[in-house]
């Protein structure tokens, strides 16, 4: 696999990536959209190969759901590849600019960050949104998507390299791995002389371990999960839609909702009407769990005296993904928002929002819970850097 993977080729392929116009860009995702309607039958049947063999194998009901891509899935695919072309990575933009009293010009110019090693699991919509975003930010990628997922993302895979051939781009700008040999992926993460990152989504296992093998810098979040704060001051009857929302719409996915956390001058009145909702959508409510992320229909509920109580609480359970409050007081909101530490929060809306394609991004590459480079939905701009270049006419340092 060592041989058959380039590093050298993928290197060159990212060179010439970042020199590519928005209109070669753009026909490579218009490509990959018409692949993905050609080929669809072809996804659908190696999608259910996939699930067979992940029910056999036993696998959760919450992981099933995010290994099947629907028809319908596909159709927000090509969505998601339309939308993507309307925007701009902004590479070669000058991001600042300023002049010495020597006449030096020193201009700070967005760049790709180069090749981007990709890891996930289920979701094979993955593939798709990993491909599009890189390329069009003017970057190569390796793919190693999750064996559970490995005849879907075949499939996909061939649309991406039918798509990079017809668009006349090399074929190393996007490389997929289908080997299951850990050894591969040992050898890669230590590659830090050709990959310039690393993104990890999935599991903790799998996020902990990219970690602590690799010498190249990781963009990851292990664990997600939301609570949202519910205030004295909240409307009721908007605090109940949320809610509903953010723990039923999606229930497998990292932004839905965990823990339901309820000022104690309204929890008389408003936590029986909202049991009763969850639990006519099938939710059961568990008792003090407050740090289990359940990536299904269970929610746990806690009781608070005030806004401190809440902040303090959110915060010691909070994975830093994604957090809300629904309060009509704007001195709370801005207490909330100035006091809680998450990649995203949400004021008066639900924490399922939480996605790069509702953030007008295009698509994302996951969400990142860190505090370097990039925070939250990862999109096009987050995928770049910067270098300086320094304009002279003679100077030098005395």
């Amino acid at each position: 696999m060592k041989q058959n993977l380039n590093l050298e080729k993928i290197k060159m392929s990212a060179n010439q990536a970042s020199s590519l116009s928005e209109n070669r860009k753009n026909a490579f995702l218009r490509i990959v959209s018409e692949e993905l309607s050609h080929k669809w039958l072809e996804i659908i049947k190696a999608n259910k190969k996939d699930l067979i063999k992940a029910k056999t194998q036993g696998l959760t009901s919450a992981f099933i759901e995010r290994l099947e891509l629907k028809e319908s899935g596909l159709v927000k695919l090509a969505a998601k590849l339309k939308d993507l072309e309307k925007l701009r990575a902004g590479i070669g933009e000058t991001i600042e600019e300023k002049t010495d009293a020597s006449k030096l010009l020193f201009r700070k110019v967005r760049v790709p960050l180069g090749v981007i090693l990709v890891f996930y699991e289920a979701r094979p919509d993955v593939t798709i949104d990993v491909a599009a975003l890189c390329v069009k930010s003017g970057n190569a990628v390796i793919l190693k998507g999750g064996s559970e997922a490995v005849e879907t993302n075949k499939v996909l895979y061939m649309c991406i390299l039918a798509a990079l051939k017809k668009s006349g781009l090399a074929k190393e700008t996007v490389s997929f791995i289908s080997s299951k040999n850990r050894r591969i992926t040992k050898w890669l993460l230590q590659r830090h002389d050709y990959i310039d990152l690393v993104i990890a989504r999935g599991g903790y296992g799998l996020v902990k371990d990219v970690l602590r093998q690799s010498t190249i810098p990781v963009l990851a979040h292990a664990a997600g999960g939301a609570r949202i704060y519910v205030d004295d001051t909240a409307d009721l009857s908007i605090a109940e839609e949320i809610i509903v929302n953010a723990k039923t719409s999606k229930p497998a996915t990292c932004n839905s909702l965990d823990t339901i956390v309820v000022h104690q001058d309204i929890a008389s009145e408003f936590l029986p009407k909202i049991i009763s909702k969850l639990e006519d959508n099938g939710v059961k409510i568990v008792e003090n769990d407050w740090d289990t992320e359940f990536l299904g229909l269970r929610v746990s509920i806690k009781i608070v005296k005030d806004v401190n109580e809440a902040i303090g609480f959110i915060n010691k359970h909070s994975k830093k993904h994604s957090e809300g409050i629904i309060a009509t007081d704007t001195k709370v909101i801005d207490y909330f928002t100035k006091s809680v530490d998450s990649a995203a929060l949400f004021i008066n809306c639900s924490t399922r929002l939480h996605d790069g394609y509702v953030f007008g991004l295009g698509s994302e590459m996951g969400i990142s819970t860190g505090k370097l480079h990039a925070r939250g939905p990862v999109g096009l701009k987050e995928l770049t850097t910067y270098k300086w270049e320094v304009y002279g006419n003679g100077q030098v340092r005395e």
